[in-house]
């Protein structure tokens, strides 16, 4: 019976113990920055937030709480759900909690036409059952004034028409730093092609195609510049919806990215892909320029190409601008399908090349065949095992120009093991047996066992062997020097052709981009001029090389 009574008395303060810290915390700050900043005047006529948080803990049941709001004179509260608004204030009905809750809300006050310089005074009142809790909030009004801080002449009024946030223009396309896309002209926005999604990514080893993140990536960004005259701090909706130029009607297009849902992968469907519309929140900080970099995201399966009228909604309170602006949709028909076309007949050929290489190693016996192995360990060593280990650190220090360097070795360096072996064994299928060896080399030791590895490969094998045939390299007898500078300046055409196919393939497969002019030059360094280099050198090489076997 004592330790009944013992631990009742001990229950009985433990709660008297947490009434006492039981409480309640009201905040409020006017005007508030969403940034933070301290702003210490209000200029006339603006739209600025008003801030109420109150916090309550350790009460062990929910409570009602009112919220009021009592304004100076000339200023008032402008519509909002959950608020009931009146002339000199606001008021507000809050549940709070049982043990821990918080409760707050953003509450736009504008001062009126008539409202008079000078310090003002809020004063806000929550009050539920038994309790109270007051603040009040000082700021000084500055009704002539333009700029927050500056005071302007005086008998200087307002005008109406200045005082209004909007649109001062909308730039489409640009990148996520809200740079010109000089990929696309003003106004052209071209979507990726999702035809061959899958065929992609089973490609490139990545497995069954991931929709949902294809669907959340944007296909451009839009710059959106906005004037504040007023100095405005406020949340806005912005809003992105396609139009037919004809008949004006919305059409379906743009999207709103979901939630990636790892589940179900359908993070861009339900709620988020209806509408035909891109939505976003922006918020005004009391700016008076200010430019917002908005993602547009696009339903790849509805989408058409064709020209539109893009229109840019931005609402907020009673207000709403809007801004149209003429927009094309275009996907990008590059010549990546056709390079992977011409690829994969590259690989046919080359099964069926691969079928007389029996004979070549016959024909050119077994010295040949080691000597073919040898130069396929050079190229390896000398060619693909630097490119590899040091090809990060140079495109590290050179960027995208790094080619032009690692190029000494894949374009100079390798043509003159080709052309040496070539004048040494003038045999159809040497040159397949070498890049057969190479390639197998590199997978073993760096593990580059891939679709795309072997199309590459295969390109090279059917393109190089073609030009030598057409040439007639493998029948003429004697290799004199303006004959082999032929040769030379054919191998370097054809080393730009394979370029140019391994550098579309890229952009098909792994959705790169490179500019003309940047394609251009390798095709005319790497491709033309380095393998016409390595190509002659080679000649020179292979006659001393051919010298020293016959003695």
């Amino acid at each position: 019976m004592k330790r009944l009574i013992t631990l009742l008395v001990f229950l009985l303060l433990l709660l008297q113990a947490t009434a006492g810290f039981a409480g309640r915390q009201l905040d409020a700050v006017y005007p508030y920055s969403l940034e933070k900043q301290q702003i210490r005047t209000v200029t006339g006529r603006s739209t600025l937030p008003l801030y109420v948080n109150l916090t309550s803990y350790d009460i062990p049941r929910m409570q009602q709480a009112e919220v009021s709001v009592k304004l100076p004179g000339g200023f008032s509260a402008l519509p909002k759900e959950g608020w009931q608004i009146y002339k000199g204030g606001a008021s507000a009905y809050w549940q709070t909690e049982a043990w821990y809750g918080q409760n707050f809300d953003l509450l736009y006050l504008q001062a009126d036409e008539g409202a008079v310089s000078g310090t003002k005074e809020i004063e806000i009142t929550v009050s539920g059952n038994g309790w109270e809790e007051r603040k009040s909030i000082n700021f000084t009004y500055d009704a002539a004034g333009e700029t927050i801080g500056q005071p302007q002449p005086e008998g200087r009024k307002p005008d109406k028409a200045k005082f209004n946030w909007y649109i001062q223009s909308v730039t489409l396309p640009v990148d996520v730093y809200g740079r010109r896309d000089d990929r696309a002209e003003n106004g052209v926005v071209y979507v990726r092609d999702t035809t061959f999604e899958s065929f992609r990514n089973r490609m490139k080893g990545d497995g069954a195609t991931n929709w949902s993140a294809v669907f959340n990536h944007p296909a451009t960004f839009l710059l959106l510049d906005m004037r504040n005259p007023q100095r405005d701090i406020r949340v806005l909706k912005f809003k992105a919806q396609l139009l037919d130029r004809v008949s004006g009607q919305v059409v379906e297009g743009l999207i709103t990215a979901g939630t990636t849902n790892h589940d179900t992968g359908e993070g861009w469907a339900g709620k988020t892909g209806e509408g035909a519309e891109t939505t976003a929140l922006i918020s005004l900080d009391g700016k008076k320029s200010q430019t917002f970099i908005l993602p547009l995201y696009v339903d790849y399966f509805t989408i058409l190409e064709g020209d539109y009228t893009l229109r840019v909604t931005v609402s907020g309170g009673d207000q709403q601008k809007i801004q149209e602006v003429p927009l094309t949709i275009a996907r990008k028909h590059s010549l990546g399908l056709f390079a992977v076309g011409f690829a994969f007949v590259c690989f046919l050929i080359t099964l069926l090349l691969l079928l007389r290489l029996k004979q070549c190693v016959f024909s050119i016996g077994a010295k040949g065949a080691i000597t073919v192995a040898l130069f396929a360990a050079i190229s390896f060593g000398g060619i693909a095992l630097p490119s590899t280990i040091l090809g990060d650190l140079v495109h590290a220090l050179l960027g995208p120009f790094s080619g032009l360097v690692t190029g000494l070795l894949s374009g100079i360096m390798q043509y003159l093991l080709i052309v040496s072996l070539l004048v040494l064994y003038r045999k159809p299928g040497v040159l397949t047996l070498l890049y057969v060896l190479k390639f197998m080399l590199s997978g073993i030791m760096f593990g580059h066992f891939s679709p795309i590895g072997v199309l590459s490969t295969s390109v090279y094998i059917v393109v190089t062997e073609f030009l030598l045939w057409v040439s007639g390299f493998y029948k003429k007898e004697n290799l004199d020097t303006k004959y082999m500078f032929f040769v030379a300046l054919v191998l370097g055409l054809g080393d730009a052709l394979i370029t140019f196919v391994n550098f579309e393939q890229m952009m098909f497969f792994y959705r790169l981009y490179y500019a003309d002019w940047f394609l251009a030059m390798y095709m005319l360094v790497n491709g033309l001029l380095y393998s016409s280099i390595g190509s002659w050198i080679g000649f020179k090489t292979g006659t001393k090389l051919r010298q020293v076997v016959s003695e």
